[in-house]
């Protein structure tokens, strides 16, 4: 599809949502409501600056108009992180917290790596594995928030299981070129991947994500 004629469909279903949601909504409601169709789009075409943008602004303005919307999204994604952390765990003994924002930069020193379930509204969390001291031989981290800029680097030799999903956004990986980085981008973004060593690896790691919105890379190093 041609920009032209792009534009020209978000200003037919931008007309046709006032139509139909004008009696009932303001509107900040409606410019909301385009700025996160625009920035959809935006995101399906690669052009992620642009998505990131009029989603986060859409979403404010929807947070300014309709906060009690945007609490109930908060309580669900924290409903189904309860019901999906044992899950992830198997039944296992794990490290559970709760935070509004959540900032991990465990990728410069030395960091003792035990098996987590934290969720968070907005997280930035970098975490270097060559550079873990774990507690168990087999470790589940579990992350699960609305808006989030991850970044996961693993040895070649942990035994490695993947199970990522994000509504909006992009996950970069490729198990078969770890130097290199093999990006999708869009809606409804999902990788699930175990390692062909995961079960004869004398340290195990299961990666759990779940995220609303966010930017996810994951590289395997030597």
């Amino acid at each position: 599809m041609s920009r032209k004629r792009e534009a020209f469909a978000v200003i037919l279903i931008g007309i046709g949502m006032l139509v139909l949601l004008g009696p009932y909504v303001g509107f900040f409601t409606i410019v909301a409501l385009l700025l996160l169709l625009i920035g959809v789009i935006a995101l399906r075409h690669g052009k992620m600056r642009k998505g990131y943008i009029c989603l986060g602004t859409g979403s404010g303005l929807l947070l300014l108009d309709h906060l009690a919307l945007v609490l109930g999204i908060g309580l669900i994604s924290l409903g189904i992180f309860y019901v999906r952390a044992n899950k992830a765990h198997g039944g296992q003994k794990y490290f559970s917290q709760q935070n509004f924002i959540k900032t991990v930069q465990y990728n410069r020193d030395p960091w003792m790596m035990r098996s987590i379930s934290s969720w968070h509204a907005i997280g930035d969390i970098d975490c270097d594995l060559s550079l873990a001291m774990a507690e168990e031989p087999d470790t589940v981290l579990y992350f699960h928030g609305l808006i989030g800029d991850l970044d996961f680097t693993i040895p070649e030799e942990y035994g490695v299981e993947i199970e990522a999903h994000l509504l909006f956004g992009q996950i970069g990986f490729n198990p078969e070129h770890p130097m290199g980085m093999e990006r999708r981008q869009g809606v409804l973004n999902r990788v699930q991947w175990k390692s062909a060593n995961y079960m004869n690896s004398t340290q195990r790691v299961k990666l759990v994500i779940f995220y609303v919105a966010g930017d996810l890379n994951i590289r395997l190093s030597a």
